[in-house]
């Protein structure tokens, strides 16, 4: 049941294009280069809590997005 393929989600394809400009449901590109962000962060950490030192990053880049933006 896993590997089935999902054909359903072809009859909101059109729906996705025209929303979206793009088939939403099938692009992976963009999840491809947040896991090489990661993967690139976790490199330059110790390596003993990378969940935690990926969430100090992110928090630290969004108080800094809010500073910028004026917030």
């Amino acid at each position: 049941m896993g590997s089935k393929p999902k054909l359903h989600i072809l009859h909101h394809i059109v729906e996705d294009i025209e929303r979206f400009a793009t088939a939403i449901h099938f692009e992976s590109e963009k999840g491809e280069q947040f896991n090489k962000f990661l993967r690139e962060h976790i490199f330059h950490t110790n390596r003993h809590n990378p969940s935690r030192d990926l969430l100090v990053s992110f928090g630290r880049y969004t108080m800094f997005r809010c500073i910028v933006n004026g917030g």
